[in-house]
């Protein structure tokens, strides 16, 4: 104890702290798509009018609904809901953990989550991959109570429940279910064939659960079948399995989405938590009967999707936030294992996280694309003028939507001389208009630039007549 406040309560303020620190930050592409979403469109228009056009299951963007309409659509509004599924995340690590070791064990876990930069920065945003971290951890969590404690029918029905909103969240994740699977076949066979109508019963409630989603995802496959057509630099930014993929995930499991442009000062000092880590977590293979299961959590879908990112884009590091528990689960029982020199790696590990966690938060540079700023410096320079926002592709607009009022936007097909002045959008360009022909339409017809800005990632070239 501290005081008379639980070392677990200090550790979960300060997990909210960090995630609330900045969240006000500008909405980024996805966020502002998300949030459109569920705040323009019905309950209804979201599973069948948006969902056969994303590329995620609906739950999150459902539950987002639910939590706009109370809590309006600002962006500390709408993000408050993933600090939400942040914090809890922090509890059932150390839950999961407490059931599998002891405490000390759990806390030290859990203040690694807490601290965690990835973790930090994706509970700050508006989309669905800390719920599905939330959700794998207490998955995993109820398989561990089946497997050490005595059965109960409430944990079968929140193990089918909590593993059919997974399901209807997003489509990695799912791979954990392959990773609890070898975990019985190979280390719990007497649990699995004790309790084989438990495990049928979920199962097939899960397929019967999931088949109604089929066609919609049949449809997600084909939209991402065009996508590859029309814009194939898209889907090669997506993250295709190659070295560089493969050395981001432990470089940014272990600090975050910060950067450099030194590199070789950015690898030198990133080098220290990776190793610090490579020390703990392989210690926790000398407990190998009681790490198994966090291990095929964290292996599984990394190897599975490493060998599927080799045909199909989707090994980025940001896609594996689910295992990121599973890694320091395993650091925290190699760190208890090592005894003084272990509590000396857990305050280096510590000390990392809050130092990669601080220079996010405090610098606006590693944050995300200020579309704030930039609508706002269009619109300030826009007065008394006609203007326009003329942008690459219709696609990539609802950032501008969520945050302009005066200036309207268009793509390629609101080009013409009728304006006085024209924002040109340069966000994507090298992706979606390679050949740069909306800027050449744009001087073709007699327009000249007059001035540039980037607001941290979103570049705006000003034109006049």
């Amino acid at each position: 104890m501290l005081g008379k406040i639980p070392r677990l309560l200090w550790i979960l303020a300060l997990g909210l702290v960090l995630r609330v620190i900045s969240l006000n930050q500008s909405l980024w592409l996805d966020e502002a798509t998300s949030v459109l979403a569920a705040s323009k469109l019905s309950y209804s228009a979201i599973i069948h009018q948006f969902s056969p056009g994303d590329f995620h299951p609906p739950a999150f963007y459902l539950l987002l609904k639910f939590w706009i309409d109370i809590f309006g659509s600002s962006e500390v509004a709408v993000r408050s809901l993933s600090v939400v599924f942040g914090v809890v995340t922090i509890y059932l690590v150390y839950s999961l953990t407490h059931k599998l070791f002891d405490n000390a064990t759990a806390l030290i876990a859990a203040l690694l989550l807490a601290t965690a930069p990835l973790h930090i920065y994706y509970s700050q945003e508006a989309r669905m991959y800390v719920l599905e971290t939330l959700l794998v951890v207490k998955i995993m969590q109820l398989v561990i109570t089946i497997v050490l404690e005595k059965q109960k029918l409430f944990t079968w029905i929140s193990l089918f429940a909590f593993s059919g909103l997974l399901l209807y969240t997003d489509y990695l994740p799912l791979a954990v279910f392959f990773s609890i699977g070898l975990y019985l076949l190979l280390f719990e066979n007497k649990i699995l064939k004790k309790h084989l109508f438990g495990w049928l019963g979920v199962f097939i409630g899960l397929v019967m659960v999931y088949l109604p989603w089929l066609p919609v995802l049949k449809l997600q496959l084909a939209v991402g079948t065009v996508v590859k057509v029309n814009a194939p630099g898209w889907w090669e930014v997506l993250g295709k399995t190659d070295i560089k993929q493969l050395s981001l995930v432990p470089l940014k499991f272990a600090i975050g989405r910060i950067t450099s442009y030194n590199k070789i000062l950015y690898y030198s000092l990133a080098s220290i938590p990776i190793m610090l880590y490579a020390i703990t977590i392989s210690r926790s293979l000398f407990d190998w009967r009681k790490t198994s299961l966090i291990w095929l959590w964290l292996m599984v879908p990394l190897g599975a999707f490493a060998i599927l990112g080799l045909y199909l884009p989707i090994f980025s590091y940001f896609r594996f936030l689910f295992v990121l528990p599973a890694f320091y689960i395993l650091a925290a029982v190699g760190a208890q294992s090592l005894g003084k020199f272990g509590r000396v790696l857990i305050v280096l590990l510590v000390g990392c996280n809050l130092a990669a966690s601080g220079i996010y938060l405090a610098n606006p540079r590693f944050q995300r694309e200020d579309w704030k700023q930039a609508v706002e410096w269009i619109e300030i320079n826009s007065q008394e003028t006609g203007a326009v926002s003329i942008f690459v592709t219709d696609s990539q607009r609802d950032p501008y939507y969520y945050y302009s009022k005066n200036v309207p936007s268009f793509g390629p097909s609101g080009i013409n001389v009728n304006f006085d002045k024209i924002w040109l959008m340069r966000y994507v360009q090298p992706i979606f208009d390679p050949e740069d022909s909306v800027r050449n339409q744009v001087e073709t017809i007699g327009y000249k630039k007059v001035a540039e800005r980037d607001f941290n990632g979103v570049t705006v070239w000003e034109y006049i007549r």
